[in-house]
């Protein structure tokens, strides 16, 4: 039995939408690369100033389920719509999140059009057209909290992630005496 796959766009699931996604759908293993180089006359080849990720484009393939007759297909887009667009019918940031991987959020827009493919008057296919500009996928936020009891003491704070993350910090003082001589240290380890 063929695997169905999932996703929520804005908070809303993709069968309260009355979508289902076919295995057609495209999402970038990695998206594309702004490189930055320079050819140089008389010399071979390139210098290479590096590169970075460009916006990570979804091309998300549905089937418009439920639909029974035109009516019900076009209050379907529309329901697709409500989730796209703000009241004033600009494209709003929402989240979307696949099944495959709950735990990872991406932040993306609408942007290109909305085709829709009528199938036989009542059923259609809808092609979603998404792009998150910031190309990662995020998790939750981890807070670890700690009491610090004794001079030298080491709190580990751990980035389960798979990308640096620059930790923030948080220092309170609950008791009488002023906090003074503390040294925070940071190292990153490459496991």
């Amino acid at each position: 039995m063929a695997t169905v796959h999932r996703f929520t766009l804005g908070g809303v699931a993709d069968t309260t939408l009355g979508l289902q996604l076919l295995r057609s759908h495209t999402d970038d293993g990695l998206p594309a690369t702004r490189d930055r180089t320079l050819e140089v006359p008389g010399r071979q080849g390139a210098v290479d100033f590096g590169a970075d990720l460009s916006a990570r484009v979804f091309v998300l393939e549905c089937v418009l389920v439920g639909a029974t007759t035109p009516e019900t297909l076009a209050a379907a887009v529309r329901a697709v719509s409500a989730v796209l667009l703000d009241s004033d019918g600009r494209p709003v940031d929402c989240s979307l999140v696949f099944t495959k991987e709950p735990t990872r959020t991406y932040t993306v827009r609408y942007l290109g059009n909305l085709p829709i493919e009528r199938l036989g008057g009542a059923s259609g296919k809808i092609t979603l057209p998404l792009t998150a500009f910031d190309p990662y996928a995020y998790g939750s936020t981890v807070t670890t909290s700690a009491t610090v009891t004794a001079d030298g003491q080491e709190i580990a704070v751990t980035n389960s992630g798979g990308y640096a993350t620059p930790p923030r910090i948080r220092i309170r003082n609950d008791g009488a005496g002023d906090i003074t001589g503390f040294t925070l240290t940071f190292s990153a380890l490459k496991t």
